[in-house]
């Protein structure tokens, strides 16, 4: 009792250090090995060795860190344990007890005795696996929680090209679904592998105690199970990772579908995006059927080789009893230990299923937690005062998902303070892009953009979007309050001024028609306000911080006449405080600019007043004439 209370104790901390010390298999060919990679990279054309080919181990051992606040949760989860699994352990021994003492010794004492202690160990069994099935519950919650926070505080600072390499639904995916995935990993797989081998140890301690020759027997088949559930393991891995995969790719597509079902709707297309959906999730379903296979042929190979490994344990055992090397209830003990130890192989092999599947998804989580911003906002310099002189020398750039293609070239232009800046071209000239680049999104290849003489990636990040504000073609709101939304970013914006912000806006008005007025939620993306609305809302926004630089990209493009000259007065007549840039294709918008800078094909074409680009003729002259006759 004392040996095998002894190994269980030291069992799960063992198997503990066990798990977070296994080495991946490239770490396991030694020095050198990574050269050997890369030339077998080579071969597949340069992509890279699939993850799914490393063993575990440093997957579950980062993941086992995650749980270090977890440690006090853990040692009582652990303790108890090791009470349910031997309480259960020793219940199988006094079964044998019981049945010697009515056959053999034939007393009803002793087998007064097992029983009580039969009743004793399966009360207090049962109330320590209780007490364990919570706390693990709870650790759970806790690990998801923490998995969750360090993903997305991952997701918000990662550079603006990743988002624009990958799919909202995958990262939603990776947020939700992987990261519970991973968190089960922990409160169910680990609780029931540690369990289960835990229980192991005991039985194959009292399985050697009752009878060696026939614990030899039990052993002989265990080599072929191990061998099918490390096959199984490796393979169940890589299809758990397509599985992901697979489910990401239906995510993302149900996803962008039900975020556009006004464009969805307006084309009556509901019954193809259905379809594309079904497809989806056919191919996670043609994933699954492998699976069900796998998982198939896994049972029925363990299961025939514990039948032969049972049959042989009762045709011995039976002689063992009739030669008297064995009494009765002794054969039923180890019987009933062979049928657990059965069981908890069993267990470990599902187990396994699920840990491989775990792994899988820990894996997709980790890569974005672990990854590194390629640009990193590590600016420090924050001056009381910003002029707002923004000067853009020779800037060539071009987006990371279309590298070949540069939007700017060699573009160079000022904004002045208390002017007002448009830009102006047809679609696909850089306009947009040369906000994106002010706005710091994204690094430039070549040239400089520079605040008050000094480069924009050279000031603090908070510092630069606090004097730097933008109000895009089209805003977006979020699922809070309309006074929510327009003192965004701001920890300690008064009431008062997010009035006077929407009256400079010219929505003061149609907020105080609403039912709760500032207080009315403006729904996911502000989906409960109009086009026109979410613009004056996004203005006022952005005129609340009084910003030295404002930039307006199409911001009036859903206003009437009589709402965009309120916000142009608004803002105007406020120009000494401000450096003002536009986008925009209205000629009332674009013609009351101090300057105006004309770009085509990635490169400035002119500049100048709207008097002078009339007189000179050229570019805008004609995208002014088109908009007159009613061609743009």
């Amino acid at each position: 009792l004392f040996a095998c209370t002894s190994v269980a104790l030291v069992a799960p901390f063992g198997l503990w250090q066990l798990l977070a010390c296994v080495t991946s298999s490239r770490e396991a060919l030694g020095p050198g090995s990574e050269s050997r990679a890369e030339a077998e990279e080579s071969c597949d054309g340069g992509a890279p060795r699939d993850k799914r080919e490393e063993a575990a181990g440093p997957t579950i051992h980062k993941l086992l860190s995650y749980t270090k606040p977890d440690a006090f949760f853990l040692g009582i989860a652990s303790f108890f344990l090791l009470v349910a699994a031997l309480g259960e352990t020793f219940l199988p021994y006094y079964t044998g007890l019981a049945i010697d003492g009515i056959v053999v010794q034939k007393s009803m004492d002793r087998f007064s005795t097992a029983v009580l202690v039969m009743s004793l160990l399966a009360i207090g069994s049962s109330f320590a696996a209780g007490i364990r099935g919570g706390v693990f519950t709870l650790i759970f919650a806790r690990l998801n929680i923490r998995l969750r926070n360090c993903l997305f505080r991952s997701l918000v600072s990662q550079e603006m090209s990743f988002f624009d390499e990958n799919r909202t639904g995958d990262v939603i995916s990776r947020l939700t679904s992987d990261t519970t995935i991973v968190s089960d990993l922990v409160s169910q797989n680990i609780n029931i592998f540690l369990r289960n081998v835990v229980k192991a140890t005991g039985v194959i301690f009292f399985m050697f105690s009752l009878s060696w020759k026939l614990s030899l027997v039990t052993f002989m088949g265990f080599p072929i199970i191990m061998l099918v559930s490390d096959i199984y393991g490796k393979y169940y891995k890589k299809l758990s990772k397509d599985v992901q995969n697979a489910l990401a790719k239906a995510n993302n597509t149900a996803e962008e579908t039900i975020s556009a079902m006004k464009t969805v709707r307006s084309f009556a297309n509901e019954e193809a995006e259905a379809n594309v959906y079904w497809q989806k999730l056919q191919q996670v379903y043609k994933l699954n059927k492998r699976e069900a296979m796998a998982y198939t042929y896994y049972v029925w190979s363990s299961g025939l080789t514990l039948l032969v490994v049972q049959v042989s344990i009762l045709y011995y055992g039976g002689h063992l009893v009739i030669s008297g090397q064995m009494t009765s209830g002794n054969l039923i003990s180890f019987i009933i230990y062979e049928f657990v130890l059965g069981d908890c192989m069993e267990s470990v092999g599902s187990v396994y299923s699920g840990l491989m599947q775990g792994v899988g998804a820990a894996e997709k989580v980790f890569e974005f937690i672990d990854r590194k911003p390629t640009m990193v906002n590590d600016g420090s310099l924050a001056p009381d005062h910003v002029d707002g002189k923004v000067e853009f020398r020779n800037v060539t750039f071009s987006y990371r998902t279309r590298s070949a293609t540069q939007v700017l070239q060699n573009v160079s232009f000022t904004l002045h303070p208390g002017k007002v800046t448009a830009l102006v071209g047809p679609s696909g000239s850089g306009k947009s892009s040369c906000v994106n680049i002010l706005e710091n999104f994204y690094p430039l290849q070549d040239g400089q953009v520079l605040l008050d003489g000094r480069p924009i990636n050279m000031y603090d990040h908070k510092y630069l979007h606090s004097v730097i504000s933008l109000v895009s073609q089209e805003p977006v709101l979020f699922a809070r309050s309309i006074a929510d939304n327009i003192s965004y970013g701001l920890t300690s914006a008064s009431f008062e001024s997010v009035v006077q912000a929407a009256q400079k806006a010219n929505a003061h008005t149609f907020i105080t028609e609403l039912q709760d007025g500032y207080h009315t939620e403006a729904g996911e993306k502000g989906a409960q306000l109009s086009g026109g609305q979410k613009q004056r809302v996004a203005i006022a926004r952005a005129l609340i911080r009084s910003p030295p630089i404002l930039i307006l990209d199409e911001a009036t493009s859903a206003l009437d006449a009589e709402s965009e000259h309120a916000i142009q007065q608004a803002i105007y007549g406020d120009l000494q405080n401000h450096t003002v840039l536009v986008i925009a294709h209205r000629l009332s918008t674009v013609e009351k600019a101090h300057n105006i800078i004309v770009l085509d094909k990635g490169r400035v074409v002119q500049q100048g007043s709207h008097k002078e680009l009339m007189e000179e003729g050229g570019l805008y002259s004609k995208l002014v004439q088109r908009q007159i006759l009613g061609l743009e």
